[in-house]
């Protein structure tokens, strides 16, 4: 039996879910986990490093985005100056970014590319210091031969039955906000089929060609168990469904809907896609218990929509499947870009249009946030908008080194942090002119005002107790402001 101790330094509002399906993973094929958390001053390496050798690992594992990629960078090295315990990387970083593949600048071990759940028990089973051949899918190695471009995958989870339910008491027992939270996630299935420029998913499915069946659900059954599971020991009265598409599949949504209200019956969030939405479906969501779904509109403009984004929808679709939502009764929320390669000021201002003609509950505005490895992100740097070398923001609320017009520049961010509140009220929009001019502490705040409130009222209505949202609250100020 070895141990792995999973990292996570910076502070988060929902659960890592790949880090519990690693450990739940880990634990089924015998092995021991543990998490070191914290939820405060995230960069007190030394602390990090103690709480390390407290618990004493035979490896050490980290998952994480590119936006965050210089802090667990440090972080590695300064563990490897004092533990020689081998780290794995995985997660989207480890999968995309390839500068992480350069051995002289990075302290890491091992990298995982793709789905690790099976990988990461083979590796922990079979690896050694010096072996630089020992036949590991997926798996990169400082010591071996293998290349992102070479890396044998292993065929995709399926069906995903076979997996253990995730471990959430590796997460819950280091972070009692999220422990306690009333509002929890979970996911139905993997894989997306659409081919969005933003997303990972068509650089994922190209990986994966051959590799099996890239959409995949739990079963009815399953899934609905491991709910109940988590119902009956923590607590739980709202819950946000995190796959990307959760109505790909009309047949296991019927399921859903005729024995999720029985068995679980709590409200709901999921995200939804336009030209999936007929008055079908609004209403399997609206009879299974969905109190609010997620519209990814991102960009007004149809040209830059669909031949630029691949999003492949026309602006009459997403209307009316919002104006077929709200029939049935459900909260709208619309999510957004702004700051796109080559968008222009006129662009932005059509976003705002049509997200006034779906009338929507709850409006996110992100800025364009470029990712290693996507085909967007490919297209800017074609067009001289973003440098061949550049960093990801830590989040899609913060600006990111794209080279905008002056223009665009100094109207970007006043636009996105008051874009919601000009969505639901069209008069502020004519103020628009004097409110950019507004500090920029000023308009974060207004920003994150918004959000919170809004948030109260779009997400599943649940009791939050005054010291859960102050910790809430606080958590969501650093993720918008660092």
């Amino acid at each position: 039996m070895k141990k792995i101790t999973f990292v996570i330094s910076e502070e988060r509002l929902h659960e890592q879910l790949s880090i519990m399906a690693l450990s739940a993973t880990l634990k089924n094929a015998g092995h021991e986990t543990s998490l070191v958390f914290f939820e405060t001053d995230p960069m007190n390496k030394h602390k990090i490093v103690s709480a390390l050798k407290e618990e004493n690992p035979d490896f050490i594992a980290f998952s994480f985005m590119s936006s965050v990629k210089e802090q667990y960078l440090e972080l590695g090295r300064h563990i490897k100056q004092s533990m020689d315990v081998p780290i794995l990387i995985g997660g989207p970083a480890a999968t995309f970014d390839q500068t992480l593949y350069n051995w002289d600048d990075n302290p890491f071990d091992a990298i995982c590319i793709g789905e690790g759940d099976y990988s990461i028990v083979d590796f922990v089973n079979k690896y050694k210091y010096g072996i630089s051949q020992i036949g590991l899918n997926n798996i990169i190695l400082r010591s071996g031969k293998e290349s992102h471009s070479n890396v044998a995958l292993e065929d995709l989870v399926d069906p995903l039955d076979e997996l253990p339910f995730p471990d959430r008491k590796i997460i819950y027992d280091k972070d009692d906000f999220l422990k306690n939270s009333r509002v929890k996630m979970f996911i139905s299935g993997r894989g997306c089929p659409y081919k969005c420029t933003y997303c990972f998913n068509h650089v994922y499915n190209s990986m994966y060609k051959g590799k099996g069946k890239i959409i995949r659900h739990k079963s009815v059954d399953y899934f609905l168990e491991e709910i109940r599971q988590i119902k009956m020991d923590y607590p739980l009265e709202g819950i946000i469904f995190e796959d990307d598409i959760f109505i790909l599949e009309k047949d296991w949504l019927a399921e859903f809907a005729a024995k999720y209200p029985s068995k679980i019956g709590l409200p709901y969030m999921c995200y939804v896609r336009p030209n999936l939405v007929n008055r079908e479906l609004a209403r399997l969501l609206k009879i299974s218990g969905c109190y609010s779904a997620r519209v990814a509109i991102e960009c007004g403009n149809e040209n830059l929509r669909n031949k630029i984004l691949k999003r492949n929808l026309s602006t009459e679709q997403i209307v009316n499947s919002c104006q077929m939502l709200h029939d049935e009764g459900l909260k709208i929320g619309t999510i957004n870009i702004l700051g796109l390669p080559s968008e222009t000021i006129e662009n932005m201002k059509e976003t705002l249009e049509i997200n006034r003609a779906c009338n929507p509950d709850y409006i996110s505005a992100n800025l364009f946030m470029p990712l290693p490895g996507v085909e967007l992100t490919s297209f800017a740097i074609e067009k001289g908008l973003l440098g061949n070398e550049f960093s990801s923001p830590k989040s899609s609320h913060h600006v990111s080194e794209m080279k905008y017009p002056d223009d665009v520049k100094k109207f970007l961010y006043p636009f996105k942090a008051l874009f919601p509140i000009m969505v639901q009220g069209k008069y502020i929009g004519k103020l628009f002119p004097l409110l950019m001019k507004f500090p920029l502490p000023v308009l974060k705040m207004i920003d994150i005002c918004y959000r919170v409130y809004r948030n109260k009222k779009f997400y599943p209505p649940v009791r939050f107790s005054i010291s859960d949202k102050i910790r809430a609250f606080r958590r969501y100020i650093a993720i918008m402001t660092d």
